[in-house]
């Protein structure tokens, strides 16, 4: 199984430029969407992405957000998920690379993507 972290419908905060990552762009008290797809191959099961800390090396303050009960997961029977990060009102600026694991099929993890917290308007 392979995993990867892409824009949602709505790409208003996402950028990207050719053999460069995925680039999401948010500023403080913001949430942004976007979306995780998988390659099962032959993998049947649910796909789990992790609870609180389902985004990996976020900044202080930017989490991945709306969760439920079951954290982050794709069910059984469907290929991709959308998911929410918000910057909490004291995020601070900074760029940094992030990237989503999962549980399921060897801890695969995903291609790294970009965080580009903005100062607060």
């Amino acid at each position: 199984m392979t995993i990867a972290i892409t824009a949602a419908l709505d790409a208003s905060a996402v950028a990207q430029a050719a053999d460069e990552p995925l680039v999401f762009t948010i500023r403080p008290g913001q949430t942004i969407t976007a979306r995780v797809k998988a390659q099962r191959h032959d993998f049947k099961g649910q796909i789990e992405l992790g609870g609180p800390d389902s985004g990996r090396n976020l900044p202080h303050a930017v989490f991945v957000d709306n969760i439920g009960l079951n954290g982050l997961l794709i069910v059984e029977g469907q290929d991709e998920r959308e998911f929410f990060i918000t910057a909490a009102p004291v995020a601070q600026p900074c760029r940094r690379l992030f990237h989503l694991r999962t549980t399921a099929d060897g801890n695969q993890a995903s291609v790294p993507a970009v965080i580009n917290v903005l100062p607060a308007e």
